[in-house]
């Protein structure tokens, strides 16, 4: 299985963040840092993936190109709902990137160990 992550296309330091986190995970394996969703997705190529919808704030632009694409993610994470980054500032620096890896890190182990519990 591998893990496609959609960071939020926005312009915002919120949504900076997301792909910031997102390029964390470029050189994995079995992890899809996905541009933009007009790519063939799901099982044309025949490889099981997994989609998370990595959002900036509660507006979940990210989510929201999913539904777009008629795709539902398998998981959907907010970065301001457990970090408090306020919306709209400089992004300057990169505040709380370790916690926002984790989070992301934690989420994509959760998907991995709900396949193993499949097979």
């Amino acid at each position: 299985m591998n893990i496609g992550i959609f960071p939020c296309q926005g312009r915002c330091n919120v949504s900076m963040m997301t792909k910031t986190v997102a390029e964390f995970f470029v050189d994995d394996e079995i992890i899809r840092v996905l541009p933009h969703l007009s790519l063939p997705l799901d099982n044309e190529s025949g490889i099981n993936e997994k989609y998370i919808a990595l959002n900036g704030c509660p507006a979940k632009c990210a989510s929201k190109e999913f539904e777009s694409a008629r795709i539902k993610p398998h998981e959907e994470i907010i970065i301001t709902k457990d970090f408090d980054p306020k919306n709209n500032e400089k992004y300057e620096e990169l505040l709380y990137i370790d916690e926002e890896v984790y989070l992301v890190q934690e989420v994509i182990d959760r998907l991995l160990d709900s396949k193993s519990a499949e097979n």
